[in-house]
C-alpha cells in the first residue's frame, strides 16, 4: 500500500495538470491569421454588384419638357411672286364672266355675259395686289393668293364684286381677235373655262352678239360666213385696247 501512494499522487497531479490546460486553453482567446481573415471580410463587400451606368437617362440626355421648347410658326404659303404667270378665271355678282391672264407682272382682264356685255382691262398684278383699267372709266382692283383672286370693277356708277380661281394650267384662258381685225371692225373675245366650255363676245360695226365657238387649236372661228382669227391674250401685245 505504501508503494501505491507515490503513484497514485503522479497520476493524480498528472490529470489535474491537464485539465487545467484543457480549462486554460477554453478560456483563452482565439487568433485569427489575418491573411485568411482579409478575403473572407472582402467577400460580402465583392458580392455587391455595382451598375455600369446610373439608372435613368444622363442629364445631358434628359428630354427637355415640351412647354420649354420655342414654338415653330406652322408653314405658311407665299403669295405668288411678282411677276408669275398666272390665268384666273370666276365670276361678277351679276353673273357675267371674268378672265384675267398674267404675264410678268402685266394683266389684262375680259369680262362679258357671253351676249352684249364686255369690258377690256389692262393693268399691272404683282405682290398679290392687281389694279387694271379700261374705257369708259372702268377699274378693277383686287388682290390674289393661295389661288384664288377677289375684288370689285366699278364702270361709272355700277360696281360688281368678284371671285375667280387660278386654273392651275398653262393653257391660255383668254382669246381676242387680232388687231388686223380690229381694224377691220370686227372685235371678239373669248373665255376658256376649265370645264372645256367657252363664252364670249363679238362685235362686228359696233353690234355686239354672241361669240360663235373659238377652235383655240388654229385660233379661229366662222363670222357671217367669214373667218375670224384670234390669238391668246399673251401673246397679243395689243390686247385690251
Amino acid at each position: 500500500m505504501k508503494r501505491m501512494t507515490p503513484l497514485l499522487t503522479l497520476l493524480t497531479g498528472t490529470g489535474m495538470a491537464a485539465v487545467l490546460f484543457a480549462m486554460s486553453a477554453q478560456a483563452a482567446p482565439r487568433t485569427v491569421d489575418p491573411r485568411a481573415a482579409a478575403p473572407a471580410a472582402a467577400a460580402p463587400e465583392a458580392a455587391v454588384v455595382s451598375p455600369a451606368a446610373p439608372e435613368g437617362p444622363q442629364p445631358d440626355a434628359t428630354p427637355a419638357d415640351p412647354a420649354e421648347q420655342p414654338e415653330t410658326p406652322p408653314p405658311t404659303t407665299p403669295p405668288p411672286a411678282a411677276g408669275a404667270d398666272s390665268n384666273w378665271t370666276g365670276r361678277l355678282d351679276g353673273g357675267a364672266t371674268i378672265a384675267i391672264t398674267v404675264t410678268d407682272g402685266k394683266a389684262v382682264a375680259y369680262v362679258c355675259d357671253g351676249k352684249s356685255l364686255e369690258v377690256w382691262l389692262n393693268g399691272t398684278a404683282a405682290d398679290g395686289r392687281m389694279k387694271l383699267t379700261g374705257k369708259k372709266g372702268a377699274v378693277l382692283t383686287g388682290t390674289f393668293s393661295n389661288g384664288v383672286a377677289s375684288g370689285e370693277m366699278v364702270v361709272g356708277q355700277r360696281r360688281w364684286k368678284f371671285t375667280a380661281k387660278q386654273t392651275g394650267k398653262p393653257d391660255p384662258v383668254l382669246y381676242r381677235a387680232t388687231s388686223q381685225q380690229r381694224r377691220s371692225g370686227v372685235d371678239g373675245g373669248w373665255i376658256m373655262l376649265p370645264d372645256g366650255s367657252q363664252i364670249g363676245v363679238v362685235t362686228r360695226d359696233g353690234t355686239p352678239v354672241s361669240a360663235p365657238p373659238l377652235d383655240p387649236a388654229f385660233g379661229t372661228t366662222i363670222l357671217d360666213g367669214r373667218t375670224v382669227t384670234a390669238t391668246p391674250v399673251a401673246a397679243d401685245p395689243d390686247a385690251g385696247e
